[in-house]
């Protein structure tokens, strides 16, 4: 009988006496035992169990009841802690099993391993090449939605091996994904703590909060196979620390985002090393001035540390940017075919495994309907059904691939590559180009400068110092 179903009979004196082995096989709670007691009390319902007879109106009778119910809730703790102690060495030997993540499967033996569908490895690569080219998980989301390319998930069941399912790719899980230290290969444990919520005096939910990562309890590095490695992971974390602008208040580099604000997430303050954020003015926000809130927060007053307009600054350190790199003879020419052939070869991979994937089903299909009986017609018709939609989808997926490559352009001609090459020796030719967006310049400036610092020179001029970092760590320092 359910507990509350035996308090609520109890207390309704439909019970004349509660039949219990032990204290903790009526309630796993010390409290609920002693209000258990004091209902019995009230309505003169006695406790019976294997040593005796018990009144919880009697005194004495009281006290043992009372001492079982303590003795019982504390030999439920130490059960309790000898449970989680071998739970904890298990898991500081890296054997603890738990759910795996999408990408790595159990072999026969118990190790963590590569899912062996190569299709599924292959789009895990892809997520964090992405990430890695493109600097926001939002944008990693786009490319997959754009490409319409599909990502797997391991439905877990019990007694099952995991069923695998394609769908589309969301936000939520792509943050998941690059939150997650399996895919480097490192045994982790511990990494989030349940907090449970308490409503008008009950526990409602329980929460789960994540640890700052020198509170986890076991991290082991190369335990499995990795998709990256450690360090890339730590960048991974760091850049989706500095593209959250609530969590971004130290003028880190951010990702590039929208608005005509050259210098947007890279400038901080000379004067007290706050970031500085632009602010858009005129019609259709098209003047820029940068601007240091310091003393507002501060001192809460309506005055700011100082301010700049936004476009001498941008022109002076584009024009030096450019200077710069066609006075060393930068060549990007090579980057960048590498990274186009890189996301070409991507692409091809994925659609061949999709090619491919596709092309099994069908064959199942077939083998499915060969395999049945000419006199079982129900069972016919259903299969070659079935076999019919698995044709209609591969002919659809070859019919997609054909298109996609005609309107992405998987491969590049020798003009292509001879236009790349001509236009990647002449960066200024791009920076000034008319399709060149904002945001396009914001990335080229960010693969260049780490940090632009804006001092004020006093001087009737009103001039100001501009100190660039570069991703080098050396710095150059300009007037405007």
């Amino acid at each position: 009988m359910d507990f509350h179903r035996l308090m609520a009979a109890v207390g309704l004196g439909e019970v004349g006496a509660v039949f219990a082995l032990e204290a903790s096989r009526l309630s796993r709670s010390q409290a609920d035992w002693h209000k258990l007691l004091d209902i019995c009390a009230l309505t003169d319902t006695l406790v019976i169990d294997h040593d005796g007879i018990y009144n919880p109106n009697d005194f004495n009778d009281r006290v043992i009841l009372g001492f079982k119910g303590t003795w019982s809730h504390t030999e439920l703790h130490g059960i309790r802690l000898r449970l989680q102690g071998a739970k904890q060495h298990k898991a500081h030997k890296g054997e603890l099993r738990c759910t795996p993540p999408t990408g790595y499967v159990y072999d026969t033996i118990g190790h963590l391993v590569l899912d062996p569908d190569e299709g599924v490895v292959a789009a895990i690569q892809l997520l964090f090449d992405q990430f890695r080219q493109l600097g926001t998980a939002f944008k990693v989301m786009s490319y997959f939605a754009q490409n319409q390319i599909p990502f797997p998930r391991r439905v877990w069941e019990p007694g099952s091996p995991g069923i695998l399912r394609w769908g589309s790719l969301n936000l939520s899980r792509i943050l998941a994904i690059l939150h997650n230290p399996t895919y480097t290969g490192t045994y982790v444990y511990g990494r989030r703590r349940s907090q449970p919520i308490i409503e008008a005096g009950q526990v409602t939910r329980v929460r789960m909060r994540q640890l700052p990562r020198d509170q986890w309890q076991v991290i082991l590095h190369n335990i499995h196979p990795a998709y990256l490695s450690w360090e890339q992971f730590l960048n991974n974390e760091g850049q989706l620390q500095r593209n959250n602008v609530a969590l971004n208040p130290e003028g880190r580099q951010g990702s590039a985002r929208e608005g005509v604000a050259l210098l947007q997430g890279l400038i901080i303050c000379g004067k007290c090393g706050r970031r500085m954020s632009p602010r858009y003015h005129g019609n259709g926000g098209k003047r820029v001035t940068y601007q240091c809130d310091q003393r507002r927060q501060k001192d809460g007053d309506s005055g700011i540390c100082w301010s700049a307009a936004g476009a001498a600054i941008e022109v002076a350190v584009a024009e030096h940017v450019l200077n710069l790199m066609t006075a060393n003879q930068l060549n990007l020419s090579l980057s960048v075919l590498e990274e186009l052939e890189q996301i070409t070869q991507q692409q091809h991979q994925q659609w061949r495994l999709r090619l491919e994937r596709a092309q099994y089903e069908v064959q199942r299909a077939e083998r499915q309907f060969d395999a049945v009986e000419p006199e079982n017609r129900l069972v016919a018709q259903t299969l070659e059904k079935r076999w019919n939609e698995k044709l209609q989808q591969h002919s659809e997926l070859e019919q997609a691939y054909a298109q996609a490559q005609r309107v992405q352009r998987l491969e590049l001609s020798d003009g292509q590559r001879q236009q790349i090459l001509q236009l990647s020796q002449d960066l200024p030719a791009v920076w000034h180009a008319s399709t060149t967006t904002a945001q396009e310049r914001k990335e080229m400036l960010r693969l260049l400068v780490k940090q632009i610092s804006l001092t004020p020179i006093d001087e009737p001029e009103r001039l100001t110092k501009i100190q660039l970092l570069w991703h080098t760590d050396n710095t150059t320092e300009i007037t405007s």
